[in-house]
């Protein structure tokens, strides 16, 4: 199918460290505010459906993507099944993301011809009406997304990337790119922040490598990460200048661009959060 979504997205990791009625109070305000989409990522302390299923019954129009569920943590008829029910509860409000690091390997099979399974488990279930999507960096797993998905969606790339998945699944493929950014702080601030969020993912074997594929060098992975590292994968500034740096995302080949904020959940960012969907409106 042809994926047709918002142009802008936020995918919202805050959700990790809120409990029901914090994440409740938190989506509803988004949906004020006038966003029209969020991805949700599973990383830690939530459960990618449950999660998904909680946003979608506290708003009323807000379109939720797994952005992405781990195909490790369940078999496909357990992914598969949960997004069938999502999309008939919720018809045009959800979009199921898959995807799958190098963690695999220690089950003695690699990345693509593990996603490659599985999706084949889940389409013995899911209806093809129901919008899918592929976490991928690889060009693997990026060619997978064009031969089995809806759309690709990218994470923590530059827009040299974005051109490279762009060129590599063809003109018409939906295209998402999460872009971090920080906003309402100095330069200098605003590097602080991110390398706090950027240290964990300095720690994963398959983010290294695609960082290392985009020509960054030992010196920038090494932590807390080079000033390098941060100015070419985080958006810095006020709203509208987060919003001018993402049309370098825009330019190379993205159909979406989802802004993920980086820092605490303060009312700095909250004013940012209502900052840039007063610009989409």
């Amino acid at each position: 199918m042809t994926l047709s979504l918002p142009r802008n997205a936020l995918s919202i990791a805050e959700l990790d460290d809120l409990g029901h009625d914090g994440v409740v109070r938190f989506v509803r305000g988004l949906e004020e505010a006038g966003h029209r989409m969020v991805w949700i990522p599973e990383v830690a302390g939530r459960e990618a459906f449950t999660t998904a299923a909680l946003v979608l019954q506290s708003t009323t129009e807000l379109i939720v993507g797994n952005g992405v569920a781990r195909a490790l943590e369940r078999v496909p008829k357990s992914a598969a099944s949960a997004a069938r029910d999502l999309a008939g509860g919720y018809p045009g409000r959800y979009v199921l993301g898959l995807g799958v690091s190098g963690a695999v390997r220690e089950r003695g099979v690699g990345p693509l011809p593990f996603l490659r399974d599985y999706l084949d488990g889940v389409e013995a279930i899911l209806p093809r009406a129901v919008p899918r999507v592929l976490g991928a960096y690889s060009e693997g797993i990026t060619r997978l997304a064009a031969e089995r998905a809806d759309g690709l969606l990218t994470f923590l790339v530059t827009p040299e990337h974005t051109r490279w998945a762009r060129e590599t699944i063809g003109p018409d493929l939906f295209l998402s790119v999460v872009q971090w950014a920080v906003v309402g702080r100095s330069r200098a601030a605003a590097r602080d922040v991110a390398r706090e969020r950027l240290a964990y993912y300095l720690t994963l074997p398959h983010q290294l490598a695609k960082l290392t594929r985009l020509g960054f060098t030992d010196a920038d992975l090494t932590p807390p990460g080079s000033d390098r590292l941060l100015d070419a994968l985080v958006a810095y500034g006020t709203p509208d200048q987060v919003r001018e740096s993402l049309r370098q995302q825009y330019d190379a080949g993205a159909t979406q661009v989802a802004i993920s904020l980086v820092g605490p959940l303060d009312d700095t960012k909250l004013d940012a959060y209502r900052a840039l969907a007063e610009q989409e409106n």
